[in-house]
C-alpha cells in the first residue's frame, strides 16, 4: 500500500466515523489536543520516568487515542438489523437458489425491501422531528422550564 492509498483509506475511515458519532468523533480529538498539551506540560516531570519515551508520543497517537475511546462504547451498543429484514432478503436468496424466481425478479424484490426499510427510517426520522418541534412549542417562552404549557 502507497502513501496516496493510505491517505485516501484513512480519509475514509476519519469520514465515516465523522458521520456515524460527530459528537464522538470531535470530542475524540479534542481529547487528544488536551492530552497533548497535558504531556507538553508535564514533560520536565514525565522525563523522569525512563521506561517510557513520551517523546516518541505524537498528537496524532493522541487524537487516535481520544478519537477510539470516545468511538468505542458506540461501537459496543451499536443496533444490530431488524431479524425480520435479515429473514427477508434469506427467503429472497432461497426463492432464488430453489429457481422460483429469476435473478433479475430476486434483484428487483432486494431493491424494493431496501426501499421500503428506507422509507420507514425516514418516516421514523420525521415523525421524530415533528415531536420535537411540538415539545419545544409546547414549552412556556422565555422561562428555560421544561414543564408544559397547561
Amino acid at each position: 500500500m502507497n502513501w496516496d492509498q493510505a491517505s485516501e483509506f484513512a480519509r475514509r475511515a476519519i469520514n465515516v466515523l465523522f458521520v456515524a458519532n460527530p459528537k464522538g468523533t470531535s470530542i475524540g480529538i479534542l481529547i487528544g489536543v488536551i492530552l497533548d498539551g497535558l504531556i507538553g506540560f508535564f514533560s520536565p516531570l514525565l522525563k523522569t520516568i525512563e521506561w517510557v519515551s513520551f517523546s516518541a508520543v505524537k498528537i496524532w497517537h493522541l487524537m487516535g487515542l481520544g478519537v477510539v475511546v470516545m468511538n468505542f462504547p458506540a461501537y459496543l451498543y451499536r443496533k444490530d438489523v431488524d431479524p425480520s429484514i435479515i429473514k427477508a432478503f434469506k427467503l429472497i436468496d432461497a426463492q432464488k437458489a430453489n429457481k422460483s424466481i429469476s435473478g433479475p425478479q430476486a434483484k428487483q424484490l432486494h431493491v424494493n425491501l431496501l426501499n421500503t426499510v428506507i422509507q420507514s427510517i425516514a418516516l421514523n426520522a420525521e415523525k421524530e422531528a415533528q415531536m420535537d418541534r411540538l415539545t419545544a412549542m409546547a414549552r412556556r417562552p422565555g422561562t428555560g422550564e421544561d414543564e408544559l404549557e397547561e
